[in-house]
C-alpha cells in the first residue's frame, strides 16, 4: 500500500498523517534510532550502582604528646569555632583522641560537585586561618577531600617468603604503572605497615663514652639537610652550587661521624648505636589476604568511566607487565567492580529481556499476532530510543536506570494500544484507513499526551530530592520519563502508521465497531452487567470502597518498616573491635584465629583482614572506620549469594563468646545512603563528660536488654589506662632540666623518638631515636629512666623530678555540631525494625532520662536508619504539594471541568488498597523503594483514567445518552486498561524476583496496579455518574 501523497484528511497538522506521508522517511528514521540505540547500550557508562557525591571532608590533625580532652579543648574546639562559619555547613561531627584530632565536615547534600569543591577550597582557607590560634606542635591539620573515593578495583599482592618491604616495593611500582591508563583518577596502596630509621643507643653505652644524646641529635639533624648552595653567575651562565649532604643510604647514617664536645673524641655512629631499618614498631596497620601478608592496591576511576572497560584495560596491563613480576608473587581480586558491574548488568539486562518477552507475549495473546506485532514493536524501539537519549544524556546504566525501564515496561504499550484499538474500531465501522489514523491520533493523541505528562510527574519529586537518596534514585524519573514521552511520540507516529499498514480489513463488516478479538465478548458482557449493578448501587458501591480503604490503611501499621534492605553481594563484613587501647599485635592474634576458621569453611571463597584501621571505600555505600589499634574490619567473598545469610549468621555464632571482652559484628553490605549502624541514639550534653558518661551508660544498659536489638554499644568505648607524669617544675629546675626535655627523653624511652626523615625515593621514612627493646618496655624501672639537659650536664633519674600516676581517661570524645555527644548504636534482630523500635523506645528513653535528672540537659536525637529514612521520605515528600498542582493544572487543561478533574484526581488513592494487601500478603518491607512505586503507581492509575474520562466526554459529544455515553465509554476503554495492566503487572515479574531492593517496589505496583485497575474500571464510572447527576440505570 503506497502512502497519500496530500493531506486529504483534513486541515491542521496531524502526528500519524504526516508519518504515513513520509513512511519512507520514519523507516529510515527508526532503522538510524536501532542503530543508535545499540551504539549506545554498548558505549555507555556501566555501573553497579548509581554514583552520588559524598558530602563530607575530614580535617585532621596531630597533636603529640596531649590527651583526648587536651586535644578536644585547643584543637577540636579552635577548628570547628572557625568551621561553624561556612554558609554551605550542614553539620559538624568530630572525634578527639589521644593525640589527634579528625573533624567530619558535611555540606548541604544540594550542592552539585563543582559548587561542593569550592566549598572545600573555602574550607582550607579557613581551616589554614584557624592556624595561629592552634597549640604548638601540631601537625597539620590537613583537609582531606577525598573521602568519597570509591577503589572499586582493589587487588591484593602477596607472595610467601617475601617481606613487607619487597611486596610494597612491587606494588608500588604496579600502582605507578595503573595510574598511566586512561579513565584511571587514582592509585593507592593499603596495609602499609610503616617503615622507620631506628638509631637505638644503650644507656650504658652513652654513660661510658660521656656522649649527651643530644650530641647525636644535632649531628644527624645538621648532616641531613638539602641547603640552597648559591650560584655562580658566568658571563653568559648561571651555575647553581648543589651541597651534599643528604642520606643516601642506611650506611650513610651508620657512617655518621659524632664529635663529643665533653671528651673530644671523634667516632662513627655505628660504634655507639645500632642502626637499621624496619617496620615501625608497632606497625601502623597490617593486611592479610588469605592469611597471607600482603599489600593492597586500589584503583578509583575518573567520573563517567565505563568501569568495565577500565576493568579490562587493568586486567591487560597486569597481564602485560606479569614478565616483570617476581616468582612467588600473586595478584589476586578483594573486590573487583568491572566484574561485578558485568555481572548486575548481564543479570539486570536478562531480567528486561525477559520482561519485554513477557509483554510481546501478553499482547500477541490478547490482540492476536497481527496487532499485537504492531503494538509490540514499540517496545524495543522505544527501549533502544530511551538507551540513545541516556547516552546523549549522560545517564550511566546501572541497578537504577535499568530497573526504570522494567517498571515502565508496561506502560510503554498502553499509547500504542489506544492508537491501534481506536484506528482497528474505526477501520472496522467503514472509515478511511488514512481517516481512521488521524481520527485516532487526532482524538486520543491530546489525552494520551496529558496521562503521559501526568505519569511521569508521578516520578518526579524524585528529581527534585537534594538528598543523596534523591541522587542515588534520581535516574528513575530521568529514565521512566524520557522512555514514556518517546513512547507517545512512537504510539502517534510509527504506531499509526504500521497500523495504517498492516492492520486487517474487517472480514463481514462490523458497523458498530464493538467486535474484540482476543478477549472474548462474554467477559465484555460481564463486565457491562457488573458495570451496570454498581451504578445503580452507587452509594453501596462507593461506601464499600471506603471500607477497603479505611481497613488498608490501618492494616498498614502491620507493614515492617526499612530504609534501604541489604545489598545481594556475595560479601559480608566483620567488624572486631577489641578494647580501646588494645595492641595491634593482639588485635592480630584474635584475626589469626578467624582466618583459621574461615579457611576451613568450604562455601568461604577469599577473606581479606586490615588490621589496625578500616578497609578503604571500594563499594560507594559504605563508611570506613578510621584507624584504631583495636580495629580489625574483615571482608570475606563466599560463593554463593543464596547462601550469605547463613554463613552470616555460621560466622556469629562461631565468634560469639570466643573473644572476651572483645565487640564482634558481622554484617552484609548495605544498599543507599550509608549510615553505621541502623540503630544509632545520639545524647549530647554537658561539658562534664563523666555525667554525659554515665547517662549513656544508663540507656545502653536497658538497651542491653531490648529483646530488637543486637550487640548494643556505644561510640566513647571505654576509658583507658594512662600513666599521668606530674613535674615537679621546681626539681626540673634545680636539675636544669624543662618539662620538655622530660618529654622528649620519655618518648625515646618509650616508643621513639623522631629526629629526622630519611628519604627514599618519594618516601620519607622518620628517624627515631630510641633505646633498646629491653630497656622501653619496662615500666617497673620507668622511674630510674635518666633524664639528660640539652645543653649538657649530669643526666637525672625521672622519679626524682617527677611522680607517675596511673589514670583512668577518656580515649575517645565525640561531638555533634560542637556539643560533647555519646550515640549509642545497635544492630538489628531479624525482623526488628528501626521505626518500630524508636516508637517503643521513645517514651521508655525520656523516663530514663528523667530518671538520671538530666532531662533538661541531655539533648537527644535518633540518628541511623530511622533519621536518614525519615530525611529522604521527607525530602521526596516536600515537592509533592507542587507536582500535584501541576497535575491539577494538567487536567484542567484536558477537561476545562471541575468535575471530571475530581473524578480522575479521586482515583489516585484506590492504589493503597492493593499496596498494602501487597506487600502483608509477599511480607515485602515498606521503605524508601516501595515508597517510589506508591507514587508512581497515583500516575499510572491516573493516565487510565484520564482516558476512560475523557472517552466519556467525547462520546456525549458524539451525541450518546450521558449515561449510555459513559458506559460505552468504559466498555470500550475495558480491554487497553486491562493490557496495560496485564503488561505492567507480568512485566514486572522479573523486577520482583531480582532481588531485595526492587522486589517491595514491583509488589506494590503490581498488587495496586491490580486491585487499582479493577476499582478503576467499577468506581471512576460510578464517581462520574454521581457527581454529574447522572439517572441511575433501569
Amino acid at each position: 500500500m503506497n502512502p497519500p501523497g496530500g493531506d486529504n484528511a483534513g486541515s491542521g497538522f496531524n502526528a500519524a498523517t504526516w508519518a504515513i506521508q513520509r513512511a519512507r522517511l520514519v523507516v529510515f528514521l527508526t532503522a538510524l534510532l536501532v542503530l543508535g540505540g545499540t551504539w549506545a547500550f554498548i558505549d555507555m557508562g556501566k555501573l553497579e550502582d548509581p554514583e552520588f557525591t559524598v558530602p563530607t571532608a575530614l580535617v585532621q590533625t596531630g597533636y603529640p604528646g596531649a590527651r583526648a580532652t587536651r586535644v578536644e579543648e585547643e584543637v577540636t574546639e579552635v577548628l570547628e569555632r572557625h568551621i561553624q562559619q561556612l554558609d554551605e555547613l550542614d553539620e559538624l561531627e568530630s572525634v578527639s583522641r589521644h593525640g589527634e584530632s579528625v573533624i567530619f565536615v558535611h555540606v548541604d547534600e544540594a550542592l552539585g560537585d563543582q559548587a561542593q569543591r569550592q566549598v572545600w577550597d573555602e574550607l582550607e582557607r579557613t581551616v589554614r586561618a584557624a592556624v595561629p590560634d592552634l597549640p604548638e606542635g601540631i601537625r597539620g591539620p590537613l583537609v582531606d577531600d577525598d573521602y568519597g573515593d570509591v577503589f572499586g578495583t582493589l587487588l591484593a599482592i602477596h607472595g610467601e617468603g617475601y617481606s613487607h618491604r619487597e611486596l610494597h616495593d612491587y606494588a608500588d611500582e604496579l600502582r605507578r604503572e595503573l595510574l598511566r591508563l586512561p579513565g584511571v583518577a587514582r592509585a593507592e596502596l593499603f596495609g602499609d605497615r610503616g617503615e622507620r630509621i631506628f638509631v637505638e643507643t644503650r644507656r650504658s653505652r652513652l654513660a661510658a663514652l660521656d656522649l649527651h644524646p643530644g650530641v647525636i641529635i644535632q649531628a644527624l639533624e645538621r648532616q641531613n639537610v638539602v641547603a640552597p648552595g648559591g650560584a655562580i653567575e658566568l658571563e653568559e651562565d648561571r651555575v647553581r652550587l648543589f651541597v651534599s649532604g643528604v642520606f643516601e643510604s642506611v650506611d650513610d647514617v651508620r657512617n655518621l661521624a659524632i664529635h663529643n664536645p665533653e671528651t673530644g673524641e671523634r667516632f662513627q655512629l655505628r660504634d655507639v648505636a645500632e642502626v637499621h631499618r624496619g617496620d615501625a614498631e608497632p606497625p601502623e596497620r597490617m593486611l592479610r589476604y588469605n592469611g597471607q601478608p600482603a599489600v593492597a592496591l586500589g584503583v578509583s576511576p575518573t567520573e563517567g568511566t565505563n568501569v568495565v572497560a577500565l576493568g579490562d584495560d587493568v586486567l591487560e596491563r597486569i597481564q602485560a607487565l606479569r614478565g616483570d613480576r617476581p616468582v612467588g608473587i600473586d595478584i589476586d581480586t578483594v573486590n573487583f567492580q568491572p566484574e561485578t558491574v558485568r555481572a548486575a548488568i548481564l543479570d539486570f539486562g536478562g531480567n528486561l529481556a525477559t520482561a519485554v518477552v513477557i509483554v510481546l507475549g501478553v499482547l500477541l495473546v490478547a490482540l492476536g499476532w497481527r496487532t499485537g506485532l504492531i503494538v509490540g514493536m514499540g517496545v524495543p524501539l522505544t527501549i533502544l530510543a530511551t538507551f540513545f537519549v541516556m547516552w546523549v544524556a549522560g545517564i550511566e546504566l546501572h541497578r537504577v536506570s535499568l530497573g526504570a525501564l522494567i517498571v515502565v515496561l508496561g506502560m510503554l504499550v498502553d499509547n500504542a494500544i489506544v492508537v491501534a484499538e481506536l484506528m482497528m474500531t474505526r477501520i472496522r465501522r467503514g472509515t478511511e484507513r488514512l481517516q481512521a489514523a488521524r481520527e485516532a491520533v487526532s482524538e486520543t493523541g491530546g489525552p494520551l499526551l496529558i496521562g503521559t505528562l501526568i505519569a511521569a510527574l508521578a516520578f518526579s519529586p524524585i528529581s527534585m530530592t537534594p538528598t543523596l537518596v534523591g541522587e542515588f534514585t534520581r535516574s528513575l524519573f530521568w529514565v521512566v520519563a524520557i522512555a514514556l514521552g518517546l513512547s507517545w511520540l512512537l504510539a502517534v507516529t510509527l504506531t499509526a502508521l504500521l497500523a495504517w499498514r498492516w492492520l486487517p480489513a474487517p472480514a463481514n463488516g462490523d458497523p458498530t465497531g464493538t467486535e474484540t478479538p482476543g478477549i472474548g465478548t462474554q467477559l465484555l458482557a460481564l463486565y457491562r452487567r457488573a458495570l451496570t449493578a454498581m451504578l445503580r448501587h452507587r452509594r453501596r458501591t462507593l461506601a464499600s470502597v471506603v471500607g477497603l480503604m479505611l481497613v488498608a490503611v490501618a492494616s498498614f501499621a502491620l507493614v515492617p518498616q526499612i530504609f534501604f534492605p541489604p545489598a545481594d553481594r556475595a560479601q559480608f563484613m566483620i567488624d572486631h573491635w577489641r578494647g580501646e587501647g588494645t595492641r595491634i599485635e593482639t588485635t592480630a592474634a584474635d584475626v589469626a584465629r578467624l582466618e583459621s576458621w574461615l579457611s576451613q569453611h568450604p562455601e568461604v571463597e577469599s577473606y581479606t583482614a586490615f588490621i589496625g584501621e578500616g578497609s578503604p571505600r571500594f563499594y560507594l555505600p559504605m563508611m570506613p572506620e578510621l584507624p584504631n589499634p583495636a580495629l580489625a574490619q574483615i571482608l570475606v567473598q563466599v560463593e554463593d549469594v543464596d547462601r550469605l545469610h547463613d554463613i552470616i549468621a555460621e560466622t556469629r555464632e562461631w565468634m560469639d563468646g570466643r573473644f572476651p571482652g572483645a565487640e564482634p559484628r558481622v554484617r552484609p553490605m548495605q544498599l543507599g545512603e550509608p549510615v553505621r549502624y541502623p540503630v544509632e541514639l545520639r545524647l549530647s550534653g554537658p561539658q562534664d563528660r563523666a555525667e554525659l558518661r554515665a547517662t549513656a551508660d544508663r540507656v545502653l544498659e536497658w538497651m542491653e536488654g531490648h529483646p530488637d536489638l543486637e550487640r548494643p554499644r556505644h561510640d566513647w568505648r571505654e576509658r583507658t589506662l594512662t600513666l599521668d607524669v606530674q613535674v615537679d617544675q621546681d626539681r626540673v629546675r634545680a636539675a636544669g632540666l624543662s618539662s620538655a626535655e622530660v618529654a622528649e627523653t620519655l618518648e625515646a624511652g618509650v616508643s621513639g623518638m623522631p629526629i629526622g626523615v630519611f628519604r627514599d625515593g618519594d618516601q620519607a621514612l622518620p628517624v627515631l631515636w630510641r633505646f633498646p627493646e629491653d630497656e622501653r618496655r619496662d615500666l617497673a624501672q620507668l622511674h630510674t629512666l635518666e633524664i639528660w639537659p640539652r645543653d649538657g650536664g649530669a643526666a637525672v633519674p625521672l622519679g626524682q623530678v617527677a611522680e607517675v600516676e596511673p589514670v583512668f581517661d577518656e580515649a575517645v570524645i565525640w561531638r555533634h555540631d560542637r556539643r560533647p555527644t555519646v550515640t549509642l548504636q545497635a544492630d538489628l534482630a531479624p525482623g526488628a525494625t528501626a521505626s518500630g523500635f524508636v516508637r517503643e523506645a521513645d517514651p521508655v528513653i525520656d523516663t530514663l532520662l528523667q530518671g538520671t535528672g538530666n532531662a533538661g540537659r541531655v539533648e537527644r536525637a535518633w540518628g541511623g536508619e530511622f533519621e536518614a529514612a525519615a530525611d529522604a521520605q521527607a525530602s521526596v515528600l516536600a515537592p509533592v504539594p507542587v507536582v500535584l498542582g501541576l497535575m491539577v493544572v494538567l487536567l484542567l487543561w484536558q477537561f476545562n471541568s471541575f468535575r471530571n478533574t475530581l473524578v480522575v484526581a479521586l482515583s489516585v488513592p484506590l492504589a493503597v488498597v492493593g499496596v498494602v494487601a501487597g506487600l502483608l500478603l509477599f511480607r515485602q518491607p515498606f521503605g524508601f523503594i516501595a515508597l517510589l512505586g506508591a507514587m508512581s503507581l497515583g500516575g499510572i492509575l491516573l493516565r487510565n483514567a484520564i482516558v476512560l474520562v475523557e472517552q466519556a466526554e467525547l462520546e456525549r459529544r458524539r451525541g450518546l445518552d450521558p449515561l449510555e455515553a459513559l458506559i460505552e465509554a468504559a466498555v470500550n476503554r475495558f480491554r487497553p486498561v486491562l493490557l496495560t495492566a496485564l503488561t505492567t503487572i507480568l512485566g514486572m515479574i522479573p523486577l520482583a524476583l531480582s532481588g531485595p531492593f526492587w522486589a517491595p517496589l514491583a509488589i506494590a505496583v503490581m498488587s495496586g496496579l491490580a486491585a487499582g485497575t479493577v476499582l478503576i474500571l467499577g468506581v471512576v464510572p460510578v464517581l462520574y455518574a454521581t457527581l454529574h447527576r447522572l439517572p441511575r440505570p433501569a
